[in-house]
């Protein structure tokens, strides 16, 4: 046996022990992301849960600035809202630009179902703009970035009103797996512009508990006053007896 062999045992024993002292890299569960004409999905910033993201460059044909998003996980309101102060298209052809947000380990607020409600509004500076399926938002129970599988509002579409465009508010309910499991949101906006033209928008999902029937409200909070009467009632039978 060579006096190397020897050692052998002891190394194995100091790589593992290396490997396992060794931090683990953390996984972002809070990303945006960039896509031109139905292409490949690019990631554009990432970070940790209930943060801030943002993103400012060029991305294709189109100059985007200050592209943001933002997350929260809330007791009666968790949210994921995304905003630009300006999108471009730099070319002198139409071309869709699709903006996503999307943040996993949502667990509040607790309960099923959830309600979720959702919206765009923004600005036409320059150009034209395709307002037919331009946002849509999602929600689902597999808590994956840029899942879709589970739970939308569907395609919302726009109104154009002079410079400025507006889909109102859509809403629905989402079913969880359970009443507190970790469930991810996904926002997706689509941005057709003509050549040279400019746009903004600012976007929003929210979601919310849905409040008890009020059948139900009433029955709970008359048992209180159910069994003051009955108490009332027979001490006013031991009086009279």
């Amino acid at each position: 046996m060579s006096r190397f062999s020897k050692f052998l045992p002891l190394v194995a024993v100091l790589v593992v022990a290396a490997l396992l002292g060794a931090p683990t890299q953390a996984q972002a569960s809070f990303k945006i992301y960039l896509q031109e004409d139905g292409g490949a999905i690019t990631e554009a910033a990432s970070g940790g849960d209930f943060s801030d993201l943002t993103f400012t460059g060029t991305y294709g044909d189109f100059k985007v600035r200050v592209f943001g998003s933002s997350s929260e996980n809330g007791l009666t309101l968790s949210y994921l809202t995304s905003s630009t102060t300006a999108v471009e298209n730099q070319s002198l052809g139409t071309h869709t630009l699709t903006l996503y947000a999307s943040q996993t380990n949502y667990n509040l607020p607790s309960g099923t179902p959830l309600r979720v409600e959702s919206g765009l509004g923004g600005t036409l500076n320059n150009g034209t703009l395709t307002l037919s399926n331009i946002f849509q938002s999602y929600a689902a129970n597999n808590n994956q970035l840029l899942a879709m599988g589970d739970f939308t509002n569907g395609s919302q579409t726009a109104t154009l009103n002079n410079t400025t465009f507006d889909t109102g508010s859509a809403s629905g309910l989402f079913n969880r797996t359970s009443t507190n499991s970790s469930f991810s949101l996904t926002s997706a906006v689509n941005l057709k512009l003509s050549g040279g033209g400019s746009a903004n928008f600012a976007s929003h999902i929210n979601v919310t508990p849905v409040p008890a029937p009020a059948g139900v409200l009433l029955a709970l909070t008359g048992l209180p006053f159910l069994g003051i009467g009955t108490w009332l009632r027979r001490r006013k039978a031991v009086q009279t007896a």
